[in-house]
C-alpha cells in the first residue's frame, strides 16, 4: 500500500502535480460518486419515485412527443417504455400493471405507482426499480379510460445517487 501511494506521489510532483479546473471537477465528482453513504430502502424508494416523477415531467413538457423519449432517457440514465392497454409490446411486470391500473378506475384508485423489480424469487435483492404512471382520459358519460402507462426504469445506482445530491 505504501508503494503505491509513493508511486503516485512521484508521478504527481514528476507532471507538476497540476490539474486543470476541468480534470479537478471531474476527480471530485468521481470522489462524490465513489463515497459510501448509509441508506435505508425507504430512501432509495422515496429518491427513484422522486426521479421518476421528474423524468415524467420532462415527458410532459415535450408532450410526450416520441421522438424525444430516447433523449430524455439517456439524459436521466432510464429506461422509458410506453404501453398500451392490449398491446403485445408489454412485459409481464407491464402487463400486470396494466390489469391493476384498469381493475383500479373502477374504485377510482388510479396513480402513480413504484415498485422494486427483484432479481430473485426470494424477493431479497433487487437492481431496478419501476416508476409507472397511468394515462387517463375522461369520457364524455363521466367514465374514465385508460390510454396507457408510461413506464421508467430506473436503476438501484441511479436512485441511490439521486438521493445523495440531495
Amino acid at each position: 500500500m505504501n508503494r503505491i501511494i509513493f508511486f503516485a506521489l512521484i508521478v504527481l510532483t514528476a507532471c507538476g502535480g497540476r490539474l486543470s479546473d476541468e480534470q479537478r471537477k471531474r476527480l471530485h465528482e468521481g470522489m462524490e460518486e465513489q463515497k459510501i453513504v448509509k441508506l435505508s430502502d425507504a430512501d432509495i424508494v422515496t429518491a427513484a419515485l422522486n426521479e421518476g416523477q421528474t423524468v415524467f415531467a420532462a415527458l410532459q413538457k415535450t408532450k410526450f412527443d416520441s421522438t424525444k423519449v430516447d433523449s430524455i432517457a439517456s439524459q436521466y440514465e432510464v429506461k422509458i417504455h410506453w404501453t398500451v392497454p392490449g398491446g403485445s409490446t408489454a412485459d409481464m411486470v407491464e402487463q400486470q400493471l396494466i390489469e391493476a391500473y384498469v381493475a383500479g378506475m373502477v374504485t377510482g384508485s388510479v396513480q402513480d405507482n413504484i415498485q422494486k423489480l427483484y432479481t430473485d424469487d426470494k424477493q431479497s435483492e433487487y437492481e431496478t426499480l419501476l416508476y409507472s404512471k397511468p394515462i387517463v382520459t375522461p369520457m364524455p358519460d363521466g367514465v374514465e379510460q385508460l390510454q396507457g402507462v408510461w413506464h421508467i426504469y430506473i436503476t438501484k445506482k441511479q436512485a441511490v445517487l439521486a438521493a445523495t445530491k440531495k
